[in-house]
């Protein structure tokens, strides 16, 4: 799976699951943990997830929009 569907993903998986952790996601995408914590980390510093509490994550307006933006390009 190549990075930009890995970080899709992982949007995708935030954007159905409020609040969720690292943990959770890696569990869902079936990815390593560590794989999961430094692809957050990366779309954290690119504004399109965000961190509330330590260890939940959110998607942001911004992680919606180009979700979406994805999804339209994929149809």
């Amino acid at each position: 799976m190549g990075k930009s569907l890995v970080a899709k993903e992982i949007l995708k998986i935030i954007a159905e699951n409020p609040r969720i952790t690292p943990f959770e996601i890696s569990k869902k995408a079936e990815m390593s943990a560590q794989y999961t914590r430094n692809t957050l980390r990366v779309l954290t510093e690119l504004q399109l997830v965000k961190t509330p509490v330590r260890g939940v994550y959110l998607i942001t307006d911004l992680g919606k929009c180009l979700l979406s933006h994805l999804d339209k390009e994929r149809t």
